[in-house]
């Protein structure tokens, strides 16, 4: 007969070195740029190593652990994008968190770089402090998920092994009871051998006996002594004695046996135990059933396990969750910055030649004004004008231009004007938000997002103008970011436009005429005058259960590559919510369209 073995079970504790620095290979062909980084990261107590070129970083990679790159993506030779698809094509290597190094000032495609498996991107200049922080972050998102990855794997095999010897021990049990049951002694054996906790009662959950395992767990010197017992008189609470032989009664009247019963109870110590018991109705040579047998294994180390793996893997996702929202919060604060900066930029440039204009158009007028009236002074004065200035009047068409200059300076100041509209929409739009909130007016974001808008919204070959219907209520003045709120309006009003145009597929521009894209904006104050409703509705062909309950996730999109990049409401709902204490939500019916709720204390 096979013995049992008390195989002690260990786990590997990969959390302990879980934030450790490790090496940071720097690949750039600025010696500059170079030293700087090395200088920032070695300062910051982390490894760093460098190369000048893509081959370099290769054969590095090759012969040195790595656990993070910063690559250049404008390299002579072989670039940045050229080395990362090398990297993640090499298994060795493939794991290994890429951050692209790009300038502000050149052109790079960004979702070229994290459909090739970066994760970031860091830009030059470099900001210290913003190098160290996606450094550490990164590092810690991919050594958590390495973590959390070693643990699952820790607890399957634990599981496995145990589940194994469970059914180990339970084979050797009901085969060694078959085979030794001939006599008494042979059985006492038996019974007194295994490490289970094994014992039978009668008809009325009186014991008639147990293993030497069982007595040494109630503190009794001998098997013998539990004959005639009742679990109330051993040292077990009413409670506890009541739930034991309610379940007797349950399996002896069902007739059938019910494994694997978890209950947990105290030793003869006063510790907290878990039990795994199997009981099955014990039957006469007639079938009838005239008593109960139990078997229990103690399960507490397995359980403790099991609840501290639980834990650790709870405070892992919970770590990981909160990482991506920090990897949002730096990708919008970077978006909305580099938005804003290009924004101010331009409208700062378009002011000046409007300014130009505008100041110039009057007296250019009253130029004209005054011209004409010395052409009217010399038609009296010289009222019979020669032929060569007669045939000259009558090629420029002198009473035609007399008429059509006016129209024409006004027509250009009409355009100066709308020009200036348009600035002051874009300068409102990325306003820069202060360290705290301002009173703002929700229209004018919601009205210069839709001027921005405005190039998506007109008719083209296949498809009519998108009706935009603005139905503003009466709002207050409202505390918030007002620039972060004009990003949450553009994302879902830009969502919208992609939606009615996905809508128009397989229509016809007539078609589309007789029921137009629309989009419907409305403005209201909540009936209990503490939160203003913006609610902004299309008439796609809204969203089917599956995309439903990912629209807000981080990273999903229903564009195609290149198109998006599924941040955009995830930003919004983060803005709204976590920023504003509001409250972002939306209702889709397919076939109908989708509306956004977005709501923001007053």
């Amino acid at each position: 007969m096979t013995a049992f073995s008390r195989n002690s079970i260990t786990f590997n504790n990969p959390v302990s070195n879980l934030f450790d620095n490790g090496i940071i290979l720097i690949v750039d062909d600025v010696p500059n740029n170079l030293k700087v980084l090395s200088d920032t990261l070695a300062n910051a107590g982390f490894e760093v190593a460098i190369a000048t070129s893509g081959e370099g970083a290769l054969q590095q990679l090759e012969h040195a652990p790595v656990s993070l790159i910063l690559l250049d993506v404008m390299m002579p030779g072989m670039n940045g994008f050229e080395t990362c698809q090398h990297i993640k094509a090499n298994p060795k290597t493939q794991n290994i968190p890429i951050i692209f190094i790009t300038a502000l000032t050149e052109s790079v495609n960004k979702v070229t770089g994290f459909e090739l498996g970066a994760i970031d991107y860091i830009t030059k200049p470099f900001q210290q402090s913003e190098v160290l922080a996606r450094v550490r972050t990164h590092l810690k998102l991919n050594q958590l998920s390495q973590s959390l990855e070693t643990r699952n794997t820790e607890l399957q095999q634990l599981t496995e092994q145990l589940e194994q010897r469970v059914a180990e021990r339970n084979q050797e049990l009901f085969a060694s009871i078959e085979t030794l049951k001939q006599t008494q002694q042979l059985m006492r054996l038996v019974f007194d051998t295994i490490p289970h906790l094994v014992g039978w009662k009668d008809i009325n959950s009186v014991y008639l006996g147990c293993n030497q395992s069982f007595a040494d767990a109630l503190n009794l010197s001998s098997p013998d002594e539990i004959v005639g017992k009742t679990d109330y008189d051993l040292q077990t609470s009413k409670e506890e004695s009541d739930w034991f032989v309610m379940c007797d009664r349950r399996i002896m009247e069902s007739g059938r046996a019910e494994f694997h019963i978890i209950e947990q109870s105290r030793g003869a110590d006063g510790q907290q135990v878990w039990l795994d018991t199997s009981k099955m109705p014990l039957r006469d040579a007639k079938g009838n059933v005239f008593g109960i047998l139990l078997v229990t294994e103690d399960i507490t180390k397995r359980q403790l396990a099991q609840e501290e793996l639980k834990q650790q893997k709870q405070n892992l996702e919970e770590a990981l969750v909160e990482l991506q929202g920090t990897q949002v919060q730096l990708i919008q604060s970077e978006k909305m910055s580099a938005l804003g900066n290009l924004v101010a930029g331009v409208a700062h440039e378009i002011n000046n030649p409007v300014g130009f204009l505008g100041g110039n158009i009057q007296p250019a007028l009253d130029y004209i004004k005054d011209i004409f009236g010395l052409i009217d002074l010399y038609q009296q004065e010289y009222s019979t004008p020669s032929s060569i200035i007669q045939d000259e009047i009558e090629a420029i068409d002198l009473n035609y231009i007399r008429e059509d200059l006016p129209k024409l300076v006004s027509s250009m100041r009409e355009g100066v004007k709308r020009i200036r509209d348009i600035s002051t929409s874009l300068r409102t739009f990325s306003r820069a938000d202060s360290d705290r909130p301002i009173a703002c007016n929700i229209h004018d974001g919601i009205d210069s997002t839709i001027l921005i808008l405005k190039h998506r919204l007109k008719a083209s070959e296949t498809r009519p103008e998108i009706q935009v219907i603005k139905e503003y209520g009466q709002l207050p003045l409202v505390e918030c970011f007002a620039g972060q709120l004009n990003q949450v309006f553009m994302n879902i009003l830009a969502n919208a436009i992609d939606a009615l145009e996905e809508s128009n597929t397989g229509r016809g521009f007539e078609e589309i005429k007789i029921n137009p894209n629309r989009i419907t904006i409305i403005t209201q104050v909540s009936d209990n005058k503490q939160e203003i409703i913006v609610n902004i509705k299309d008439n796609g062909k809204g969203m089917n259960a599956q995309i439903k309950s990912k629209v807000f996730d981080h990273l999903f999109t229903t564009k195609a590559v290149g198109k998006g990049t599924g941040l955009g409401l995830a930003i919004a709902r983060q803005i709204v919510e976590e920023i504003h204490g509001g409250k972002l939500s939306f209702n889709s019916v397919l076939g109908e369209g989708t509306e956004f709720f977005i709501k923001i204390p007053v």
